[in-house]
């Protein structure tokens, strides 16, 4: 063997054959070329080969990264809490109770607070309007445009075609967003105009904001049920004697002839819901932190479907005038005809309740027959909007529609603040959308 300490040695041929040994068939220096037979002992290798592609799979392919990783994630929230942009929400989870949008009355100028958040608009009154933005990508958002805007009251679910949900911009602003690891991932942005609410209008009307930048950009089309770019404000708050026959009249006139309108019950969401959108201002029933949800066997009414809240009433027209119908008596009797099984009362039924999908009251009654309409609930030969108030005085024996009336006829006990969820459904339209009222007695 050579050596590191000196030149390498020179052998005579005998001693390179002794030192390199035979060469094989085929090998360079060798005069016999390779044969072309196998072995007769070769057997082919299958796990070798099935490991090899298993590498290959494996490390090979394209991975493909989640999108926030790489790019700007606007986000306005749809609901809180636990709203991470997944999209649609509704059903089962409301599209339309954004806590991101906020109200301040103009007459205060001061830097955005909480305690001075605006409880309900006033018609004739001019507020700002601040838009809370969140960014959940890891690149930070560059050149983030924000608009805003007001929406006739109702049931606004993103159909750009119906002419009563047309949208009138209110303003915009821009601003750039920190990634998801900065405290500037999330602002409270205020845009350039103010709010003017004209004194023919009602207050209630629906808030509407988008935000978009060149590496996240918004569709367009104001949905905030399929777009987390788009957040949609379509809540009222009544307290103690605050009269409610007004809004509930113009919820129910939005109905449209082959609409259906369901009432739901939000259960605790009611809590987060006053929070977000009161912050640390001071109400009527005090501070939001008080404040309780009913218990679910407090309620006096409806059927309670599970996250979709507590199932209270379904209108829709017939061809004898408009049924408003009672959840409670239409589960009875959707049992009692074998529509529908009876649930176990220990949470061992496997799957969401019938009545937490759209539509689903409204098929069973149709199904058990136009001359059972009596016994599910009321007819009345009115026009919509005069329908749903005269349906909920009697079905409920509420003594009227003020917010402290409303809430003593749903629930014993308290004063309980109530979320009701008012969803409304048109396959002939395609549209579906929805308006929550918040009561505190």
């Amino acid at each position: 063997m050579p050596s590191d300490d000196g030149p390498h040695p020179v052998y005579s041929r005998k001693e390179e054959a002794a030192q390199r040994g035979d060469d094989p068939p085929g090998s360079f220096g060798h005069d016999e070329p390779a044969g072309g037979d196998l072995d007769p002992n070769w057997k082919p290798n299958d796990s070798a080969q099935n490991a090899a592609e298993g590498f290959i799979k494996e490390f090979g392919r394209e991975r493909r990264p989640h999108r926030e990783d790489v790019y700007p994630y606007l986000l306005i929230r749809a609901y809180s809490p636990g709203d991470r942009g997944v999209r649609p929400t509704w059903p089962p989870l409301p599209s339309w109770e954004s806590l991101d949008i906020l109200l301040i009355d103009a007459a205060y100028t001061g830097p955005f607070t909480p305690a001075q958040l605006v409880l309900s608009p006033t018609a004739g009154r001019r507020y700002r309007v601040f838009v809370r933005v969140w960014n959940l990508g890891l690149l930070p958002g560059i050149g983030v445009h924000l608009r805003a805007w007001f929406v006739n009251p109702g049931f606004f679910g993103g159909n750009p075609s119906n002419p009563a949900y047309q949208p009138h911009q209110i303003g915009g602003a821009m601003v750039n967003l920190d990634d998801r690891t900065r405290p500037g991932a999330m602002q409270v942005v205020e845009l350039d105009e103010t709010w003017d609410i004209p004194s023919d209008l009602t207050g209630h009307e629906c808030l509407m904001a988008s935000v978009s930048c060149p590496l996240d950009a918004w569709s367009g089309v104001l949905d905030a049920n399929n777009d987390r770019h788009v957040g949609q404000r379509n809540l009222q708050i009544l307290v103690g004697s605050d009269d409610g026959k007004a809004l509930l009249s113009g919820l129910g006139a939005m109905v449209t002839r082959t609409g259906t309108l369901e009432i739901l019950h939000g259960g605790a969401a009611v809590r987060p819901l006053l929070k977000g959108v009161l912050g640390t201002a001071r109400s009527e029933f005090g501070p939001v932190t008080r404040l309780r949800a009913s218990a679910q066997k407090a309620l006096r009414r409806g059927v309670p479907t599970g996250t979709a809240g507590t199932h209270l009433l379904t209108m829709f027209q017939t061809g004898r005038g408009w049924l408003v119908a009672d959840s409670a008596r239409v589960w009875t009797m959707a049992l009692e005809s074998g529509l529908v099984k009876e649930r176990s009362t220990d949470g061992r039924d496997s799957g969401a309740h019938p009545f937490a999908t759209p539509l689903t009251t409204r098929r069973l009654i149709e199904k058990m027959g136009s001359d059972r309409y009596g016994q599910l609930g009321v007819l009345l030969d009115a026009d919509s909007g005069d329908a749903l108030t005269e349906g909920m005085l009697r079905l409920w024996d509420a003594r009227g529609l003020s917010a402290s009336d409303l809430a003593a006829a749903l629930a014993e006990g308290g004063p309980y603040p109530h979320l009701l969820r008012f969803e409304h459904s048109d396959p002939e339209q395609r549209d579906a959308g929805g308006y929550s009222v918040t009561i505190v007695g």
